[in-house]
């Protein structure tokens, strides 16, 4: 025969305790509307992730300009032609994803910033603290008691719409701010060094070519042509050839550096502002719903 001893069930809360908890939830909810707790800090986020965005969006712009005179370049030395276009060919494909990428993700912080004006308008308090009056009327008022049926669903409907944007943004820039903000910055900051050591090979290359012009204008007679070419072929074409192999090798690697970087300000502008905050969204919907079923049927 067991000798364990049975526990009786928990007591169920009363209705006046039941109706003291929905109270506290629709005062807080009404006053964290009015009073605007979160939106200021989720607006000021916002616009930090819009200024990032158009930071990198002209980045890659300017990047794409000095690539766009780079890529009709060639350079021809004796026995050698060496073309900056086919070098630059990985970049130019990466860099019209990327635009269309940052495009997309500035018009979604754009279309986000225009939602939390609008949820987050006086109107909307306003409404919101009408229909917290009226739920809190039927709660207590036992000559209104049958209208519960239809304030309480019309009060956290419109506390659902109101919070759910402004809390899927507050989370997406907490998740930024922790993991995501600094290695975007980073990203951003290392392409436009590349941008600026692509503009000092552009220069050089432009600086090159004007200085070889002047001295064929300068010296154009045909003993000084003859000893021209011969220092070039006895002296200086080993030089100019191991230089500029130099310059278009270093070319190569921030090439590749500038492919993997544009790769991953795509991969964090994915992540900042459509993928987090389609995840983070129907996590507050499901947990809020959940939560209002639970108090609902208490």
């Amino acid at each position: 025969m067991s000798n364990a001893v049975s526990l009786p069930p928990p007591a169920p809360i009363s209705a006046k305790s039941h109706r003291i908890l929905l109270s506290i939830i629709a005062v807080a909810l009404t006053l964290v509307a009015i009073f605007n707790l979160a939106d200021h800090y989720t607006l000021l986020k916002l616009d930090e992730s819009i200024d990032q965005g158009l930071i990198a969006f002209a980045s890659v712009r300017s990047i794409h300009a000095i690539i766009s005179v780079l890529q009709g370049t060639e350079i021809n030395v004796p026995v050698v032609t060496l073309s900056v276009g086919e070098i630059l060919s990985p970049a130019t494909e990466i860099l019209q994803s990327t635009s269309s990428v940052l495009t997309t993700a500035l018009a979604s912080l754009g279309l986000q910033r225009i939602l939390l004006d609008v949820f987050t308008n006086k109107i909307v308090n306003i409404t919101i603290a009408l229909s917290a009056i009226s739920y809190l009327v039927t709660l207590w008022v036992v000559p209104m008691a049958r209208f519960t049926k239809y304030t309480q669903p019309t009060f956290f409907i419109l506390c659902f719409t109101r919070f759910l944007l402004v809390g899927t943004l507050l989370l997406n820039s907490m998740a930024d701010t922790l993991f995501l903000n600094e290695q975007t910055e980073q990203i951003t900051q290392q392409t436009d060094f590349i941008a600026t050591d692509l503009h000092q090979f552009n220069q050089d290359l432009m600086n090159g070519t004007t200085a070889d012009a002047d001295e064929q204008t300068q010296d154009d007679s045909f003993m000084s042509s003859v000893k021209h070419t011969w220092h070039n072929v006895t002296n200086g074409f080993s030089d100019t050839k191991q230089d500029l192999q130099h310059k278009f090798d270093e070319l190569k690697i921030k090439t590749e550096s500038l492919v993997v970087n544009l790769l991953k300000l795509i991969a964090m502008f994915v992540l900042k502002t459509i993928l987090i905050p389609i995840g983070f969204l129907l996590l507050l919907k499901n947990l809020y719903w959940g939560l209002i079923r639970r108090i609902s049927v208490v």
